[in-house]
């Protein structure tokens, strides 16, 4: 990573950090500790102590490590997970402030987000359910990704960082150097709390406001351990309606949710007490939850949030959403910064409000489209080798369609079209996207030429999209060595896990260039390797690979860049 021209702890102009956590101390060599693994590692792993029902200050640890490191990276980006344990709200999430992340780049540099990322740049997840799952949103190329997580899932151990309570020593000195409590009291506090960092500092701030003695946060604290857990909620009855009065998807509370949070409005608990008493002004946003302003320093903005949005769903009328909207815009308006944020509320308020009295909506489910082909044939596209590349693809299609029957309407694509400095025809968009499988005849010039590594991204693409395990996704590409490269060839890296993928029933793999079998008419060699290729395509005919959106095909970062450059 190159060094960075801004000043000391100067923010790089691309970010969406919340504010330095303070008083935020203890924790210099969790810090150090994470910038040193990332340093290692593409993706670091903040995580939790095992079976502990509170958090240890994962997320102020992420944000202050990047606020302290800000020289390092030229762009920083906060992805709020929100604990989302299901996969398609999580991705709506993800795909939302990605979006957002887009228009900024291009707003601020007036250029694409388009290509891979740099190693200056630093994703943060933050608040992961499952860590393991989000490995499929990170993002193209060498930006550094670090995650935060109450769990640990399957990471890689090297790669983690355990968060544990502050020890006794460090409670003590965050209590005298931050909230002016002589060395009784802050060893009082520090022996009460099991280490937990936002417990401390919260009672600290108490004890400096002078609304309650060090003692007696020891004994509401002792009188809150002896209360029963609550009792587990009822189940709501099949036959009753949800308690909610507008029919909304839940990604759109959630976008709605994310949208409000980045606001002005809940910059801090200032602005949010102010925005509360604007609600109050409205007659549309009278009924308010009892903590927007009593207790609200006890609750999270998260939290504040998530209660206003419970009374804003139970309402009759979609006058409150609206009032929201309406306030926003006139904190950001005040403030004369957050206005983009603002018209993101609105619109969403509007969608939102439109749902009220409406016909319950679900989410849209697109038919499944029939694939084009069952297998892409990619080649160079040499005119060299171009009736050897035919008729190898016309032996191979052949074979296929014979044992596939009636299964597919049309088995091969091959392209007899493509010339060079075309663009790509829609049909070749079409075939690749919704391809089961695609056969690479694999030559050195393979790996330079853009229709190839496209078609080869393409394929990659729409096998993260099943978030397999490594190892267990479904088989998508048969290279076949067709003129095998010479032996001081770079293998690129995006090849390599590829390269033995296709099986022979025990047999031996070939060895030679398969480009010589067809050229010399070695018809029995031939044929035995096309029957073998073709038993092993027609194997996983019954496993399932997604499609791809066709405005993503030429949007993804072309394969092979490590010998071909961008």
């Amino acid at each position: 990573m190159s060094p960075s021209r801004r000043p000391p702890r100067e923010l790089p102009r691309i970010n969406n950090l919340p504010p330095l956590p303070a008083p935020f101390v203890g924790r210099d060599e969790e810090i150090a500790d994470a910038h040193r693994l990332l340093m290692d590692h593409r993706a670091v792993l903040v995580h939790d102590p095992e079976g502990r029902p509170h958090g240890y200050g994962t997320s102020q640890l992420a944000f202050s490590y990047a606020h302290l490191f800000t020289q390092h990276y030229e762009l920083m980006w906060v992805f709020d997970c929100a604990r989302e344990p299901d996969p398609v709200r999580l991705a709506a999430r993800v795909a939302e402030e990605t979006e957002r992340l887009r228009e900024r780049f291009e707003r601020d540099l007036g250029r694409p987000l388009d290509g891979p990322t740099a190693a200056d740049w630093l994703y943060i997840f933050d608040n992961a359910a499952d860590p393991d799952g989000l490995r499929e949103h990170f993002p193209e190329g060498n930006a550094r990704v670090l995650v935060t997580s109450r769990g640990t899932g399957a990471w890689q151990q090297d790669a983690r960082l355990l968060v544990g309570p502050l020890p006794g020593a460090d409670v003590v000195r965050l209590l005298m150097e931050n909230m002016g409590l002589d060395n009784r009291q802050a060893a009082r506090l520090a022996d009460t709390f099991d280490g937990h960092p936002r417990q401390i500092v919260r009672a600290g701030e108490a004890v400096l406001s002078g609304k309650v003695t060090v003692e007696q946060v020891v004994t509401v604290t002792e009188i809150a351990r002896m209360v029963p857990p609550p009792p587990a909620r009822p189940e709501p009855s099949p036959s009753l309606p949800p308690p909610r009065r507008a029919d909304v998807l839940d990604t759109g509370r959630t976008s709605l949710r994310s949208c409000l949070l980045r606001a002005t409005v809940c910059e801090n608990t200032g602005s949010y007490l102010r925005w509360m008493e604007a609600l109050r002004s409205r007659p549309t946003a009278t009924v308010l939850p009892k903590t927007a302003s009593v207790g609200v320093e006890l609750l999270s903005m998260a939290e504040r949030v998530d209660l206003l949005l419970d009374t804003v769903f139970e309402q009759e009328d979609p006058g409150f959403v609206r009032a929201l909207a309406d306030t926003v815009s006139e904190a950001a308006d005040a403030a004369g910064t957050g206005r983009q944020m603002a018209s993101s509320v609105r619109r969403l308020a509007e969608e939102l409000a439109g749902l009220w009295h409406g016909t319950p909506r679900t989410a849209s489910v697109e038919p499944a489209e029939t694939p084009s082909c069952f297998f892409f044939t990619s080649w160079h596209n040499r005119e060299v080798d171009f009736d050897e590349a035919l008729r190898f693809h016309n032996l191979l299609e052949k074979r296929v369609t014979a044992k596939l029957g009636g299964r597919v309407t049309k088995s091969g694509f091959f392209d007899k079209l493509m010339q060079h400095g075309a663009t790509w025809e829609p049909k070749m968009i079409e075939a690749i996207r919704t391809t089961r499988l695609m056969v690479p005849l694999i030559t050195e010039g393979y790996f330079q030429r853009d229709w190839c590594r496209r078609e080869w991204a393409v394929m990659v693409r729409r096998m993260a999209k099943l978030n397999a395990a490594p190892g267990q996704e479904p088989i998508a590409i048969m290279p076949v060595f067709w003129i095998r490269p010479l032996s001081d060839w770079q293998m690129p890296a995006d090849f390599a896990p590829y390269q033995y993928w296709v099986h022979s029933g025990g047999r031996p793999a070939y060895e030679g260039d398969v480009f010589d079998l067809v050229a010399d008419d070695k018809e029995r060699e031939l044929n035995s390797y096309v029957s073998t290729l073709a038993q092993s395509m027609v194997a996983q005919a019954g496993t399932h690979l997604p499609h791809l959106d066709r405005e993503l095909v030429k949007k993804l970062p072309l394969a092979f860049r490590d010998v071909a450059g961008p």
